[in-house]
C-alpha cells in the first residue's frame, strides 16, 4: 500500500513517513530508477536513514548513466569519459505515488528516485527530470498528459533464478487469450491482482495474450510523470508474485525469435484545462484540432521516438512485419499492424477515452524518456496545427514495395545503424534530451550493438532475457 499518501503538492514529513514505514515491519526503502537501457538500478536504505536520504540523497556514481545492457561501461561518450565523478539518488516520497510498502515483497518499500547534483540541481542525465520539462512545456500550453502502459509478459517456470541465459520453461499452454490459458497460471495471477491492488497500481485488465506463454496486463491511465512511476512499480510488482509460486518473468521485447515479442505499448492523450480529453472532436475520425496536430505530430517523428521508446538490440529483432509490431511507420483507426493506432471515442466508451496507441515501445526503453519524446513531438504538431495524411486500414506488410512508396510508407529501423541515424538525425529529439544525455544515450546502443554483432541471434535474445 502506499504508505504516506504522498502528493506532488504536499510536503512529506519524512521523519513521520519514516516512522509509519517502520510500524508496517519495513526495514529497508529502495530508491529506484530507470537507466538508458530500461534496466531498473536501485539503492537500498534502512528505514530509519530515509529522512537522510530525502535530505542529501545517497551517493551515485555517474558512470550509471553509460552502462550498457551487458553490464559494461563504456566511456565512448566525452562528458562521462572517466570513472570519476559522483550524483545525489533523492527519493521522491512527494512524488504521485509516494513510498510503497510492497506486498509481495514484505519488509521493503520502493519509491522512484531522481539524480540530482551536489548541489542540489537537476543532473543533464537524469531522465525523470527530461519529462518533467516537457510537462512544464506541455502545463504553459494549457495541456496535460496522460498515458498508461499495456505490459506483455512471459511465465516461465524457474529453473535457476541466477542464469541469465536460461531457457523459457512455459507455465501455460494457451491457446491465445483463452481462460486455460490463465487457468494454468491462476495462482500467479491471483497473487498478481491482489498486490497490485495493494500496492496501488490500477489495471484495467489482465489476459493471456497471443505469444507462448504470454500474459499481458493494462495499467489504468495516470496523468504525467504518475505513468512512468506506476509503471516501474508494476513491474517490481509483478516479479514479486511470479518469485512467489516458483516463476519467473521476461518483460524482455525478445525471448525466442520464433512467435511473438513483448510489447509495452504506450497509449496516450492530451487534456486540456477543463481536464477533459483534448484530443476528441467532430473533426476527422473524430478527432479535435488538437488531436490532428498530435497524431500528425507523432508520425512526423516515429523515426526518431522509436530510437527511444524500442532502442535496444532485442527491440530490433522484434520488428517484424505481420507480428503487431511496427514494422512500418504509418497511423490508423483501430489498426493493431500500425506503429500508431487511434483508439476514438464511441458510446460505450465516452468522449474522454480517445487516446494514440504507440505499439513500438517495449520494456528496454525508458518509461521517462519515452513519455518526454512522445508528448514533446505531439505538442509540437499540436503547435504547427499540422494535420495527418489518412490513416490506413490494411496490412502493409502484404503490399508491394512499390506501392508503399507511392503512399510515403517507409519500414522503421531494423539495424542498430539505422536506429542510430534516426536518434543523431531528430532535432526534436537532442532538443529533448540534450546534448549530454543524447551522448550517453548513443554511446549505450554502440556498445550493446558492437556486443551483439559478432554474435548469434540466439545468443543475443538469451543475453537479453532475463534482464528486465
Amino acid at each position: 500500500m502506499t504508505a504516506a499518501g504522498a502528493h506532488p503538492d504536499r510536503a512529506v514529513d519524512a521523519e513521520e513517513l519514516a516512522r509509519r514505514l517502520s510500524s508496517r515491519d519495513v526495514v529497508g526503502v529502495t530508491i529506484g530508477w530507470v537507466d538508458n537501457n530500461g534496466v531498473v538500478r536501485s539503492r537500498t536504505v534502512p528505514t530509519a536513514e530515509l529522512p537522510a536520504a530525502v535530505r542529501r540523497g545517497v551517493g551515485n556514481t555517474t558512470a550509471f548513466a553509460v552502462f550498457d545492457s551487458h553490464d559494461g561501461i563504456t566511456f565512448a561518450h566525452e562528458g562521462l569519459a572517466t570513472p570519476s565523478g559522483d550524483v545525489r539518488l533523492v527519493p521522491v516520497v512527494d512524488g504521485p505515488l509516494g513510498v510503497t510498502a510492497t506486498a509481495g515483497q514484505p519488509g521493503f518499500a520502493f519509491v522512484p528516485g531522481r539524480q540530482l547534483t551536489g548541489e542540489g540541481e537537476p543532473w543533464a542525465y537524469d531522465q525523470r527530470a527530461v519529462l518533467e520539462r516537457q510537462l512544464d512545456r506541455a502545463a504553459d500550453a494549457g495541456l496535460g498528459l496522460v498515458a498508461g502502459f499495456e505490459m506483455e509478459m512471459v511465465v516461465s517456470h524457474e529453473d535457476d533464478p541466477l542464469d541469465r541465459d536460461g531457457e523459457v520453461r512455459p507455465a501455460q499452454r494457451g491457446p491465445a487469450y483463452s481462460a486455460n490459458a490463465v487457468r494454468d497460471v491462476g495462482e500467479f495471477c491471483r497473487s498478481l491482482l491482489a498486490d497490485l491492488a495493494a500496492d496501488g497500481v490500477r489495471i484495467g485488465q489482465l489476459h493471456a495474450e497471443y505469444g507462448g506463454s504470454q500474459v499481458e496486463m493494462a495499467l489504468s491511465p495516470l496523468p504525467g510523470v504518475g505513468a512512468a512511476d506506476a509503471q516501474v512499480l508494476a513491474r517490481q510488482t509483478a516479479h514479486n508474485a511470479a518469485r512467489k509460486h516458483g516463476l519467473r518473468l521476461s518483460f524482455a521485447p525478445v525471448t525466442l525469435m520464433a512467435g511473438a515479442g513483448n510489447g509495452w505499448h504506450l497509449h496516450t492523450s492530451l487534456t486540456g484545462e477543463d481536464g477533459r480529453n483534448a484530443l476528441t472532436g467532430d473533426g476527422p475520425h473524430g478527432l479535435s484540432p488538437t488531436g490532428l496536430g498530435y497524431v500528425a505530430g507523432l508520425l512526423a517523428e516515429l523515426p526518431g521516438i522509436t530510437a527511444v521508446t524500442a532502442p535496444s538490440t532485442g527491440s530490433l529483432l522484434r520488428r517484424r512485419p505481420g507480428f503487431w509490431a511496427s514494422a512500418f511507420g504509418f497511423w490508423g483507426v483501430e489498426n493493431r499492424e500500425a506503429a500508431l493506432r487511434l483508439v476514438p471515442s464511441s458510446a460505450l466508451l465516452g468522449p474522454d477515452a480517445t487516446n494514440v496507441e504507440l505499439k513500438a515501445s517495449d520494456a528496454s526503453a525508458n518509461p521517462y524518456l519515452s513519455l518526454a519524446v512522445v508528448l514533446a513531438a505531439g505538442l509540437a504538431g499540436v503547435e504547427s496545427q499540422a494535420t495527418p495524411p489518412e490513416p490506413i486500414g490494411e496490412d502493409v506488410g502484404t503490399w508491394s514495395e512499390e506501392e508503399r512508396e507511392a503512399a510515403g510508407i517507409t519500414p522503421l529501423a531494423s539495424t542498430a545503424a539505422q536506429a542510430r541515424e534516426d536518434l543523431l538525425g531528430s532535432a526534436l529529439v537532442r532538443e529533448v534530451l540534450g546534448d549530454d544525455l543524447l551522448g550517453a544515450f548513443v554511446a549505450c546502443r554502440d556498445a550493446d550493438a558492437a556486443w551483439a554483432a559478432p554474435r548469434p541471434v540466439d545468443e543475443v535474445v538469451a543475453s537479453l532475457r532475463w534482464l528486465y
